[in-house]
């Protein structure tokens, strides 16, 4: 596993988001979210009412993060989403797409499930930057 350092080292543009997920889970919880996944109750991404705050607080790192992460697949966004887990078995619906259309243009978004997938999204994918 990678150290805070190193990690920061090599993900300067997400400096701020890797110090927020590291802030709320701790370093102890890293290994664990990359194995378990964050949906075991890690503080700050718990409850709609937190995962909506971090989510909409850091919008503007999470963004261009989901946008790298299609572009490296050959997917857009909206599809790349559409096929994480909460969405495995109940497919994505039309209100939620308003939710992530309105989440990716930077609109006025309401405490939602999308909201909550933002906040998981970013939080797993920091702690994968620690994995080897």
């Amino acid at each position: 596993m990678l150290t805070k350092k190193q990690v920061l080292e090599n993900n300067e543009d997400k400096k701020i988001l890797i110090n927020a997920v590291i802030k709320n889970v701790g370093m102890d919880n890293v290994e664990n979210i990359n194995n378990h996944g964050i949906d075991g109750g890690y503080s700050g991404f718990i409850y709609y009412s937190d995962t909506h705050k971090f989510a909409m607080r850091y919008r503007k790192y999470i963004v261009p993060m989901l946008e790298e992460q299609a572009e490296e697949f050959g997917e857009d966004v909206v599809k790349m989403v559409s096929g994480f887990g909460v969405f495995r078995s109940s497919p994505m619906d039309a209100e939620d797409k308003k939710d992530l259309y309105k989440y990716l243009g930077g609109g006025r978004c309401e405490q939602s499930m999308i909201t909550n997938l933002m906040a998981w999204y970013a939080a797993e994918e920091v702690c994968r930057m620690f994995d080897n």
